[in-house]
């Protein structure tokens, strides 16, 4: 049977982006909880480091690596946060394919031939968002090390006193406070492109469920 539903075109099953949902979802997922309790734990570390260098005990060296510690917390709590967001966003493209399925398993126990929404722009979007905030994410988690290296090798007695330290320990200084005074910015913009992902894939159940209910529906007429 033919359709005069707008954009529908016979059942083609999964493309490459819709595989990779249904295969990555659940290991996105894992990953990035491992990297926020990663987060986490380098987060308790830099602050029991930062707490011993003010104690009657303290050296600088407690102040370096807290300091050091501090990027690194933020290097993976990010990273965890767009891989979760990610896979939140695979999560919604498998719904849509499990819609786009129970749509073709109820048209052929009609006697109908399958047929399915072609991709809107807001699913072809969605990947492009998705990818590059994730890309976004790791760029910004590799700059987060590199801070963290940077600090970390800066002599502990220019820490404290910044006015005994050589050109090269200001140099190391000043990059990593200076990273560390935009790259929460790029963090929150690779976030933001998650989510966006997310606003449109579910922009594209909402078209997938509207389709299926008009070709049902005219099925039954």
């Amino acid at each position: 049977m033919t359709t005069s539903i707008e954009n529908a075109i016979p059942y083609k099953g999964d493309d490459a982006v819709q595989n990779m949902a249904r295969q990555m979802a659940w290991p996105m997922l894992g990953m990035g909880v491992m990297s926020v309790v990663t987060a986490f734990i380098i987060a308790l570390v830099a602050g029991n480091n930062i707490g011993a260098f003010f104690s009657p005990s303290g050296v600088a060296s407690d102040l370096g690596r807290g300091q050091a510690d501090v990027q690194l917390t933020g290097a993976f709590l990010f990273l965890g946060m767009g891989m979760i967001l990610a896979s939140i966003t695979m999560t919604l493209v498998n719904i849509v394919r499990h819609l786009r399925d129970g749509g073709r398993d109820v048209q052929s126990a009609l006697g109908a031939t399958p047929m399915q929404l072609k991709k809107p722009w807001t699913g072809q979007a969605t990947p492009m968002f998705m990818m590059m905030g994730v890309m976004v994410e790791v760029l910004a988690f590799i700059l987060g090390i590199v801070a963290a290296v940077s600090i970390g090798g800066v002599s502990p007695g220019a820490l404290v006193n910044p006015a005994s330290a050589s050109a090269a320990d200001l140099a190391d200084i000043g990059l990593a406070r200076a990273w560390a005074a935009w790259l929460p910015g790029l963090r929150l913009v690779g976030l933001a492109m998650i989510l966006t992902a997310i606003v449109l894939v579910l922009a594209t159940i909402q078209r997938v469920i509207r389709f299926q209910g008009d070709r049902i529906s005219e099925l039954a007429g």
